[in-house]
């Protein structure tokens, strides 16, 4: 199966309300690294990775996300890390991007729903799986939203992390940041394995155990049940490699 990965961190570094998306490019790039060394059955030369400077603007967002949804392949896994605003008038999540400002976020940002719409239309034309990871800070209109139902919601299957943010008197982001918690926590459990758990992980086996590790107040959103994303567990592998103990 060919699987191609679109990692896009998104960081919005000179505005202080926007201060949450810092980690983003860090979490695009740590996510892709975990997840091409765990694939299970994607093999040499049937996985593809593209990705976008994370200093990009909405439209080289939104055209970089259609052109992957239009290329055929058995799983697309776009990864979207930054912050989100909420456009009030719209009543929609949006991405804020590098050139965004506090009063122009809503209407220079990626809206939620362009994504969403161009994976849906990947699976209305046949193209294939599709998997949205969305690993992002929330400022607190769009987090109100997102807890009422009113955000990050749509027809492509979804698999994410959120973390409110708001910025401190100082401007930064105290302890860990906000974006790409769920990287971080991914790519620790990839690394070390999870014993107990099958040789053949998915996000639904996943999630557990990454939201349990989660010390933040975050919300967990999905994962749907019959993804085709498979990665190799290393705790099985290495009690396969040591084989059966023997009794002395």
């Amino acid at each position: 199966m060919v699987v191609r990965l679109l990692l896009l961190g998104v960081e919005c570094p000179q505005e202080r309300a926007f201060i949450g998306s810092l980690g983003a490019a860090e979490g695009a790039r740590r996510f892709g690294e975990s997840i091409t060394a765990a694939l299970y059955d994607a093999g040499a030369g049937r996985t593809a990775v593209a990705s976008a400077p994370s200093d990009a603007d909405a439209n080289s967002l939104l055209t970089t996300v259609k052109e992957a949804a239009a290329e055929e392949s058995g799983l697309l896994l776009v990864y979207l890390g930054g912050q989100f605003t909420w456009d009030v008038r719209r009543r929609r999540a949006v991405l804020v991007t590098a050139d965004s400002a506090r009063d122009n976020a809503h209407a220079r940002g990626l809206a939620w729903e362009w994504v969403v719409s161009a994976l849906a239309q990947r699976a209305k034309d046949g193209r294939g799986e599709a998997l949205l990871v969305v690993d992002a800070a929330v400022g607190a209109e769009a987090w109100t939203a997102s807890r009422e139902g009113a955000a990050f919601v749509g027809d492509s299957p979804l698999w994410g992390r959120l973390r409110p943010y708001a910025p401190s008197r100082w401007g930064r982001v105290e302890g860990e940041q906000h974006a790409g918690g769920l990287s971080r926590l991914l790519a620790g459990a990839l690394a070390e394995g999870l014993p107990g758990l099958p040789a053949v992980l998915d996000p639904v086996s996943l999630h557990p155990t990454l939201a349990a590790r989660d010390e933040a107040a975050a919300t967990w959103l999905g994962p749907p049940a019959d993804s085709r994303l498979l990665l190799r567990n290393r705790a099985v592998l290495r009690g396969a490699l040591r084989g059966p103990r023997s009794d002395r």
